[in-house]
């Protein structure tokens, strides 16, 4: 009996354990989707009267020993409040017929990996909030983007960007809106992959290293490696100075997986 009753009760530890988790988990994933439907309604006012919100970038000719002259950079007005806000926002990611129309965030504390578990607000928060690679700038641009988030159950961040594992899907959708907060861009889509995380050691191409390709013959190279990896042809080609936009999201076929869908800048809208 005394058995009996030891299982009972931790049965029912567990249980109360699991009910919690799960609670405190949609709890978490409700709050999440309210700010964001907030943040999205601001995107719809009129900012024109608000100061103008700038920063300056050195721009510099010939190398370190070259001359050097500033530009300005201005927030984009439908962005201006939400910048107020926090200023680690950095752009805005839209895919039509997916929750994806989500805030993009780059932590400037060092910690690149801050926003897995913290959401715009700087709460913790599991289902995190999409971000920025550390070693990509949408100030000084560098060559691509890339941006991460959680493959959330619930479809929450990058929950449902393997939809692009169909290409019936991806023809329906070709397109994904980003903006950075000083302009708003289209891209294409060209590949969608299955990968992993390799150990430093392995040599093998690493999507998340292709940054900023030093030459021709390099962006080239990680061309046809992403083009032999996608699950399909979408036609769509990129050349050497074309900026592309990655996405990347956890894999669930493997450990370490990753899901990957690679864009190419197509147009700046105005």
């Amino acid at each position: 009996m005394e058995k009996r009753t030891l299982a009972r009760a931790i049965c029912l530890i567990i249980a109360i354990g699991c009910f919690g988790y799960i609670g405190f988990y949609t709890y978490q994933k409700n709050r999440t989707a309210k700010k964001f439907d907030a943040l999205s309604e601001i995107n719809t006012y009129n900012f024109d009267n608000d100061e103008p919100i700038s920063t300056t970038v050195e721009i510099k000719k010939g190398g370190k020993s070259g001359s050097s002259s500033e530009k300005k950079l201005f927030v984009l007005k439908q962005y201006r409040g939400i910048y107020k806000k926090n200023p680690n926002f950095i752009g805005w990611l839209k895919i039509d017929d997916t929750k994806i129309d989500l805030p993009v965030m780059k932590s400037t504390t060092g910690n690149g990996q801050y926003y897995l578990d913290h959401n715009f607000n700087q709460q913790e928060d599991r289902n995190g909030t999409l971000f920025m690679d550390d070693a990509c700038d949408v100030v000084e641009p560098s060559e691509n983007w890339i941006i991460y988030g959680h493959n959330m159950h619930s479809g929450e961040m990058f929950g449902d960007l393997d939809k692009y594992k169909s290409k019936d899907f991806c023809d329906k959708h070709p397109y994904v809106q980003f903006d950075t907060i000083y302009e708003t861009g289209l891209y294409q889509v060209m590949f969608a992959f299955q990968a992993h995380v390799y150990t430093e050691a392995e040599v093998a191409f690493k999507y998340y290293q292709f940054i900023n390709p030093a030459s021709d013959a390099e962006f080239n190279s990680g061309m046809q490696e992403m083009r032999n990896s996608s699950l399909y042809d979408t036609g769509v080609d990129a050349v050497y100075g074309d900026r592309l936009l990655l996405l990347s999201t956890c894999d669930y076929d493997e450990a370490n997986g990753r899901f990957v869908v690679v864009c190419v800048r197509k147009d700046v809208l105005k």
